[in-house]
């Protein structure tokens, strides 16, 4: 037992259950904290953002590229609710983000009195947009709220939760019991579950499984798919879990109708990990087979657009586990069964979905191309809600889990700027590549101040057709080429804007030029931002 205050207990809580990044702007309420963090200077790293957005993205990002729980400091009030887009896109796509705001004096709470950065019912504000949400008023639990909140996001379905904390109570010394890792044990499928799950996969003629971004730290996944011989689909946050390169890989194309086709002709698949989004399966419209196995750590997911015939509450690193050795145990007790045919179907359908032409034309494909041919596997790619973005979901292969990520659901503009850079200090021996349009680019811009003071190597790829380029073509599509409103733009000289931040900058021709300038700012050992005008 360890008497201090409430806020240098923040940081030696968040050091004990093994945090060592923490992402944010100090003020006036949290630097109780700020005191903490200096502190534990030597082992535990502060990253000072320009917005609390930001702060908010980059952890996002250092998540998404790890594995790990990304943490966010802000005040309360603005700084909250600046950083709650980051909290809803983190909900939206099931990212473990752990935000830690402070709220007014106690006896000012909910009180409408004006006093400095007060928000009424901050807790109520954040309780859609979280999974986890608690006010601390006795600061001897800080420690067990912390450890309750990370041990939340690591055994569940990893949303973000927020600890609200008064600024009289940071400054409150008691005594302080922490926890350390005493993690629980995450969900795990019945020996009966198992059995039955076993036994439709191998006997399946036409198996398909479906892999969702909570499979992403499981190992034998394609050792599994290739045992039963079966077609392999995986959302945009379960990119590379199996090497899209894979001859049973079908990649990412959930939307397209040859895809659907071939998966409504499965006769079992299973699905896991996967939350089953309406972006990724036309809102509920696509067709499964009466032998469908859900495997999720998330109960509520089993109550979204879906009823499976076989609901598995699980980790997915648990069930794959302990269900391949069944399976194995019954091919072999059956001889084996052997699809050729099937394997020769995925083929042609792997074929015919790399042949489908997608957003933005012969240009994207070529950009795509670029930033494949340049990346190596383990490379990460950032990209924003941009055409580009969309068309990498589905034409930009991954090898290796955790090296796409791209804000699918809530669909945040601006998010891929912070959230390279909190994967490149998650990741800080991978190249990092950040695309953005023009529009989406300047939503978080002043980032690049933060990726400079830091001389963090990352490339940032800004392609400019002076609009918001995604809405202006559902105008046309809707209402006609000649009824387009509030979507072009005037934008300021990226490459001039770079540079006033101590930024290398270069405007590219074409796209021939790609690949070379890729290849060169990735070895400059600082930030790098490239414009090239696009015309989709």
């Amino acid at each position: 037992m360890v008497t201090m205050t409430a806020g240098r207990a923040v940081v030696r809580a968040l050091i004990d259950e093994g945090i060592d990044t923490v992402f944010g702007i100090p003020g006036a309420q949290n630097l109780e904290i700020y005191d903490g963090l200096f502190e534990y200077r030597e082992q535990i790293q502060h990253i000072v953002t320009r917005h609390e957005s930001g702060a908010g993205f980059m952890a996002d990002g250092f998540a998404r590229a790890s594995g790990k729980v990304g943490v966010s400091l802000t005040i309360g009030g603005p700084g909250l609710t600046n950083n709650s887009t980051a909290l809803g896109q983190a909900f939206s796509d099931s990212s473990p983000l752990l935000v830690i705001s402070t709220q007014s004096q106690t006896d000012d709470i909910d009180r409408d009195i004006g006093a400095h950065h007060q928000q009424l019912d901050q807790l109520g504000h954040t309780a859609g947009i979280t999974a986890w949400n608690r006010r601390i008023l006795d600061p001897a639990e800080v420690p067990r709220a912390i450890h309750d909140a990370l041990d939340h996001m690591r055994t569940q379905r990893p949303r973000p939760v927020h600890i609200e904390i008064p600024a009289d109570i940071l400054t409150t010394a008691a005594d302080m019991t922490f926890c350390g890792r005493l993690w629980s044990e995450p969900y795990a499928a019945s020996d009966d579950e198992i059995e039955r799950a076993a036994t439709m996969l191998a006997g399946a003629r036409r198996p398909l499984l479906w892999i969702g971004g909570g499979a992403s730290g499981v190992g034998q996944i394609v050792e599994l798919a290739e045992s039963l011989q079966a077609a392999v689909v995986m959302t945009g946050a379960g990119k590379g879990i199996v090497p899209e390169d894979h001859p049973l890989s079908l990649g990412s194309n959930l939307r397209s109708e040859k895809m659907a086709a071939f998966i409504a002709v499965a006769d079992v698949v299973l699905i896991l990990g996967s939350q089953l989004a309406a972006q990724e399966t036309g809102g509920g419209q696509l067709e499964f087979p009466e032998d469908t196995i859900r495997v999720d750590v998330d109960d509520f997911a089993h109550d979204s657009l879906y009823e499976p015939q076989l609901k598995i509450r699980s980790d997915a690193a648990n069930f794959v586990d302990r269900i391949f050795p069944r399976i194995r145990e019954k091919l072999a007790g059956a001889g084996g069964i052997t699809k050729t045919h099937y394997c020769e179907e995925i083929s042609q359908m792997k074929s015919r979905l790399d042949a489908e032409e997608g957003l933005g034309g012969e240009a994207a494909r070529d950009i795509i191309g670029a930033l494949r041919s340049v990346l190596p596997p383990q490379g990460l790619l950032a990209c924003d809600m941009t055409i580009l973005g969309y068309r990498a979901t589905t034409a930009y292969p991954c090898a290796l889990p955790r090296t796409f990520l791209f804000p699918r659901g809530f669909g945040t503009l601006g998010w891929s700027l912070p959230a390279a850079i909190g994967a490149r200090f998650a990741m800080p021996d991978r190249p990092v590549v950040s695309v953005c349009g023009d529009g989406g680019f300047l939503f978080t811009a002043q980032e690049l101040a933060t990726a400079a003071m830091y001389g963090l190597s990352i490339v940032v790829l800004v392609l400019n057709n002076n609009s918001y380029g995604m809405v202006r073509r559902f105008q046309k599509m809707r209402y006609g080429d000649e009824r387009v409103i509030a979507t072009d733009l005037r934008n300021p000289d990226f490459v001039k804007f770079a540079e006033s931040f101590g930024v290398s900058a270069r405007r590219l021709r074409d796209t021939s030029e790609v690949p070379s300038a890729l290849a060169e700012s990735l070895d400059t050992g600082g930030p790098t931002l490239l414009e090239l005008d696009v015309d989709f």
